[in-house]
């Protein structure tokens, strides 16, 4: 694995490929840390901060080292992201707890001398569109890993027991690629055992998904993301070392995302205390959705400021196409 971080540094800086460069210079920051050498990441991450922004000149595709290949290609995809904190918005309580997860990890060496680990195995759940999986990628990019999802529809097998092995080659996989392992809609691998709508071969899963996560002494971080938290077995909460509920946006969060999503093209405070009035009750990713088409119908303009008239009627559009049939 380090070999081909170190294969991608050089023909990255080869390629004066800046943003590619950083990447693996913050993957091998991520497997020092994983083998424990924490002062080594440390120091690499502190000369990434300082490396001045370049230009970014390619001569050829460069293949990020962190997509999963051969028979992992079928269940997991992923590389790395360049989603930050300053991204997303959260409640205070949440950024909060996730920067002390962060700041854990990234201080595993310093935790593990007085004899305790770092929490990262993390519960999401809440409503669909409230940034649960976002949140997962703002942690892989904090960590310069890559973010690995668990493609559910390549991990279900119906051969019988072939599921289990899917999940011990994921398992088997954390140790030796260090990222954020994030299992979208959870509650499909570990709904509560003994539903009399689910035969033995789900129950096996569970079991087979708790011995894993008991056994799992990686240095990588495991998300699991579900909008049903009530149909996860119960012996699955003691597995998790943080439980973090995603709440629908409050009227302040809403101002705060349309700010971060149109600020800098002309969008003040004002108006997007205005605009955040007709957008009670959304998620975080319709008004996302809204914003990005008030953003198209803005450039189709061949302007470069957003007026607060493009907003409103981004938002009527989609309220009238698609939320009157949510549940």
């Amino acid at each position: 694995m380090k070999a081909d971080i170190l294969r991608l540094l050089l023909q990255s800086h080869a390629n004066g490929d800046e943003t590619s460069f950083r990447k693996a210079a913050l993957q091998l920051a991520a497997s020092e840390s994983a083998a424990g050498h924490v002062r080594v990441a440390e120091d690499i991450r502190a000369i990434i901060a300082k490396l001045p922004a370049t230009s970014v000149r390619r001569t050829g595709p460069v293949v990020d080292i962190a997509a999963p290949r051969g028979e992992l290609a079928d269940v997991l995809e992923g590389g790395h992201r360049d989603e930050r904190l300053r991204d997303i918005v959260l409640r205070a309580e949440v950024r909060d707890l996730l920067l002390r997860v962060l700041s854990e990890n990234r201080s595993r060496g310093r935790l593990e001398r007085f004899g305790v680990s770092p929490r990262r195995r993390l519960l999401f759940h809440g409503a669909p569109g409230c940034g649960k999986t976002l949140a997962a990628a703002v942690l892989a990019g904090e960590m310069g890993l890559p973010l690995m999802t668990v493609r559910f529809d390549a991990l279900f097998s119906r051969f019988l027991g072939a599921t289990a092995v899917q999940l011990r080659a994921i398992f088997a996989e954390m140790p030796r690629r260090p990222g954020v392992y994030l299992f979208d809609e959870f509650d499909s691998v570990a709904k509560a055992r003994g539903d009399s709508q689910d035969v033995g071969e789900m129950n096996r899963v569970v079991t087979a998904f708790l011995q894993l996560v008991d056994a799992d002494a990686s240095g990588s971080i495991l998300v699991a993301a579900t909008n049903h938290v009530e149909l996860l077995d119960r012996a699955v909460f003691r597995r998790f070392d943080v439980i973090v509920p995603f709440d629908k946006p409050s009227r302040e969060q809403l101002v705060a995302l349309l700010q971060l999503r149109l600020g800098t093209l002309g969008l003040d405070e004002q108006q997007a205390q205005r605009l955040a009035g007709s957008a009670e009750g959304w998620s975080f990713a319709d008004v996302a959705r809204a914003c990005d088409d008030a953003v198209r119908t803005m450039a189709l303009d061949d302007r470069e400021r957003i007026s607060e008239r493009d907003v409103v009627a981004a938002l009527a559009e989609l309220k009238r196409r698609e939320l009157p049939t949510r549940n």
